[in-house]
C-alpha cells in the first residue's frame, strides 16, 4: 500500500514540474528584441484595462516598501515590473515607469505589441503580439503555501525595522 505521505511527494513533484514547464514555455514566447514600455503606453489603447488596474494594489505596490526594500532584490521580483531581467526596473531613478506590478508582470515586455499595433491601420497583428497570462503567473508572487504578512514582519524584523 502507497502511503500518503509518497502520494503528496509525487503529486508535489509532479506539480513543481508542470510549472517549470509553464514558465518556461512562458519565457520563450517571448521574442528576444521584446522590451519593457511601462503601464502608461499600455493605457494608450487599453484605456479600460489600465484604470481597472490602477485601482488594484498591484498599481501602487512599490509604495509600501520600506527603507532598503526598495533596493532588495527579494522585494523587487514582486513589486515592479521586468526586475532582473533585460529592459526591466533597475531602480527608481532609472526605471521609474517599472515601478509597481504592470501590465507587463503578467503579459511579458510590451515593445513588440505595441510595435504591432502601430504599425497596422486596423489593428489586426496588434493583438496576436501579446503574451496571454499564463493560468499560474500569478503564483510567482502570491505562493499560497507562504504567509507573506508573516515572511515580511520577519524579513524586516531581521532588518531592524
Amino acid at each position: 500500500m502507497i502511503s500518503k505521505k509518497a502520494v503528496v511527494v509525487v503529486v508535489s513533484a509532479m506539480t513543481c514540474f508542470a510549472l517549470v514547464g509553464t514558465l518556461v514555455a512562458y519565457a520563450a514566447a517571448i521574442p528576444a528584441e521584446a522590451e519593457y514600455i511601462g503601464s502608461k503606453k499600455c493605457r494608450m489603447c487599453h484605456m479600460k484595462e489600465h484604470k481597472t488596474w490602477k485601482a488594484t494594489k498591484h498599481a501602487s505596490n512599490f509604495d509600501t516598501l520600506k527603507g532598503d526594500e526598495v533596493k532588495n532584490p527579494d522585494c523587487l521580483k514582486c513589486h515592479t515590473t521586468g526586475y532582473g531581467k533585460p529592459g526591466g526596473f533597475v531602480s527608481v531613478e532609472a526605471t521609474p515607469a517599472l515601478k509597481g506590478t504592470g501590465c507587463e508582470s503578467c503579459h511579458g515586455p510590451g515593445s513588440e505589441h505595441r510595435k504591432a499595433a502601430k504599425s497596422s491601420p486596423k489593428f489586426p497583428g496588434g493583438a496576436k503580439n501579446i503574451n496571454k497570462v499564463p493560468q499560474n503567473a500569478c503564483i510567482q508572487c502570491h505562493n499560497p503555501h507562504v504567509n507573506q504578512k508573516a515572511r515580511v514582519a520577519k524579513l524586516r524584523a531581521a532588518a531592524g525595522g
